[in-house]
């Protein structure tokens, strides 16, 4: 038996029998030194206890929640601190292929100065009748070598690299990656990416397995959407030096995001000064579009004028950890 190295929380909320399939992925790892807690976010559900007790796996345990938490505060959970040296997150719609932990670990012990390492994802799109059909793409270009990235990539203004369901995270400052707990969803992993200590370390495997579900619990509210995004790009621009190539390369990789992407970018530009040279790169075409959306929507503009105040901690979270990673950069250079 492998020493227990590892401690897996899987997060999970109202998907039974998906719940099943990622249990069964972890059982299945060829690396077989983990422990995992289950957290049932659902208190009036009895399937997950009823079933981990159906299979007599000890490194299994249930944790009910007595209320329902929501996904901000259950995943803060998994930055407790625990004996083990690495924790990962493996969510209740996600599963792992068998080598997934082998091979995340042999990285991490061939780079001991990084805090997180994550696999590529194959993607899988749900349908109905809970069908699942591998879409054939993967989040990043597949491949067998690992590559490291340092702060800062332009990405990071906006968006993640990592993915919290095909992570390993070494046991050190876990506290510190806990986030704000009044953000949506949808952005933990980018705010939390920021308190990651740098480089980062992709493995170019596809070992773990995304899926695009039916139903999401990420909001879809577009205006607290532009709220975030404008603290996230704002608090990178603030700290980190970017040149007219640079906003440019920014501004071409958000149009590749799909319809009105780079509306996120004329909200900052326009509502913060640090981010001001933004909005010389939009186009006649994207400004038009701009004051139209306003016109019909003017909640969203005054809402992006008054993210700071209202979202007070996470914008500080924001600008310590973007600083602390800037730093960082310097010392290493």
């Amino acid at each position: 038996m492998s020493r227990t190295r590892v401690r897996v929380y899987l997060f999970t909320y109202r998907r039974n029998g998906t719940l099943v399939r990622s249990i069964e992925s972890l059982r299945r790892q060829t690396f077989g030194g983990w422990v995992c807690e289950i957290h049932n976010d659902e208190p009036t559900n009895i399937f997950p206890a009823d079933h981990i007790a159906s299979l007599g796996d000890a490194r299994f345990t249930v944790v009910n929640h007595p209320a329902n938490l929501g996904p901000t505060k259950t995943f803060n959970m998994a930055f407790g601190g625990c004996p083990e040296e690495f924790i990962s997150i493996l969510e209740d719609d996600n599963w792992w292929e068998p080598d997934f932990l082998s091979t995340m670990l042999g990285a991490m012990d061939e780079h001991p100065e990084v805090q997180v390492a994550w696999a590529n994802l194959r993607i899988w799109r749900e349908s109905a009748g809970d069908q699942w059909t591998d879409t054939g793409q993967t989040v990043w270009p597949a491949g067998d070598q690992a590559k490291l990235l340092h702060f800062p990539q332009y990405r990071q203004a906006y968006t993640a690299l990592h993915s919290n369901g095909a992570m390993l995270v070494r046991n050190s400052d876990l506290a510190q990656l806990r986030t704000p707990e009044a953000i949506l969803f949808d952005f933990a992993e980018t705010i939390r990416e920021r308190a990651y200590r740098h480089p980062l370390l992709l493995v170019s495997l596809p070992l773990a397995n995304f899926a695009q579900t039916v139903s999401t619990g990420r909001s879809a509210s577009f205006k607290y959407r532009q709220e975030h995004c404008l603290l996230l790009i704002d608090s990178f621009l603030q700290c980190v030096p970017i040149s007219a190539a640079g906003a440019e390369k920014l501004w071409t990789e958000v149009r590749g995001n799909g319809y009105r992407s780079y509306l996120m970018l004329m909200y900052t530009g326009l509502c913060c000064r640090s981010s001001r040279k933004l909005l010389g790169k939009a186009t006649a075409l994207e400004w038009f579009n701009f004051i139209l959306y306003n016109i019909r929507h003017p909640s969203v503009l005054s809402g992006c004028l008054r993210a700071k105040t209202v979202y007070a901690e996470l914008w500080h979270y924001l600008l310590e950890n973007t600083k602390a990673r800037v730093r960082e950069q310097e010392q290493r250079s």
